[in-house]
């Protein structure tokens, strides 16, 4: 491990400027998108959860993930988990599906900006969001036996709303909560910003290799990669489809800053977003191709 650092940290210095670039890629995305979009959402959905112990409306809230986008959905259902609201296979589940990409960033970046989409845009979501439906249906019956069924003992503070606190401590907190887990989000997204453009200024990997890891690594990347492959639009359409279902690492390593300390496991996770991308991808090729 330590002597792969040391190999980035030379691709670092070998190609400063396109370090520079993907870093200011990263920070402009972060503050121009994510922040906006994702704080408020992150307070208000903390806020509603704290008021909603105890009550049988938490699928409301986790109506609520899939609307945010990264990671607020598997916040969501790693919070419910953790207060003993939902089972670990439940809370598995809901983690997989509820946690995607934001409506916003599918129908005007991916759908709009890149694959310039003037029809189809409201079934490529559909077939997103399906495609999340499925892989964590598809984990759900595969691991039956194995994840259980039962809830987190709770605590009588838990099942009060919020243990008498009075509002403005417990604002305070889910703000603080919220920002820190922005900051994080932040540092996760300039990090796979670099490694994405470091990626497309190296001369020994083969184009569709860049392509394959571009979208890997992180989907605004990757949705841009592909929008300028030289290949017939509907393929692009099927490519992105895939890559736009599995999320990217960015993103899951955004999941992994909210699921720890919750129970929940990132490598569960993100097999539920392989198979989502699979199940994107073969959709894709029967509706597109």
């Amino acid at each position: 491990m330590l002597i792969l650092f040391f190999l980035l940290l030379f691709i670092l210095l070998l190609f400063p400027e396109a370090a520079a670039q993907g870093s200011k890629n990263g920070l402009i995305l972060w503050a121009t998108v994510l922040v906006p979009s994702l704080l408020p959402f992150s307070i208000l959905t903390s806020l509603i959860r704290q008021y909603m112990r105890g009550k049988p409306y938490h699928y409301l809230l986790l109506a609520a993930g899939i609307l945010s986008g990264y990671p607020i959905g598997a916040k969501i259902a790693g919070e419910l988990y953790a207060d003993g609201s939902l089972s670990k296979k439940r809370a598995l589940f809901f983690a997989g599906f509820t946690n995607n990409p934001s409506p916003m960033f599918i129908l005007f970046f991916v759908t709009g900006n890149t694959l310039h989409m003037d029809s189809g845009k409201y079934l490529f979501y559909f077939l997103v969001l399906l495609s999340s439906l499925l892989g964590s249906l598809c984990f759900s019956l595969f691991t039956a036996r194995r994840c259980s069924n039962t809830k987190k003992p709770v605590t009588r503070c838990a099942k009060e709303a919020p243990c008498y606190l009075p509002f403005s401590k417990v604002i305070d907190a889910e703000i603080a909560s919220s920002a820190l887990l922005l900051i994080k989000i932040g540092g996760y997204i300039m990090l796979f910003s670099i490694f994405a453009a470091l990626l497309q200024k190296l001369p020994i990997v083969p184009y569709y290799w860049k392509l394959l890891l571009g979208s890997v690594l992180e989907i605004t990347t990757g949705n841009a990669m592909i929008s300028h492959a030289p290949v017939a639009a509907n393929i692009k359409i099927i490519l992105s489809l895939a890559a736009t279902s599995f999320g990217g690492l960015s993103a899951a390593a955004q999941t992994n800053s909210v699921l720890q300390n919750t129970g929940l496991s990132l490598y569960h996770y993100l097999i539920m977003k392989l198979l989502s991308g699979l199940c994107a991808l073969l959709l894709g090729v029967v509706l597109f191709w």
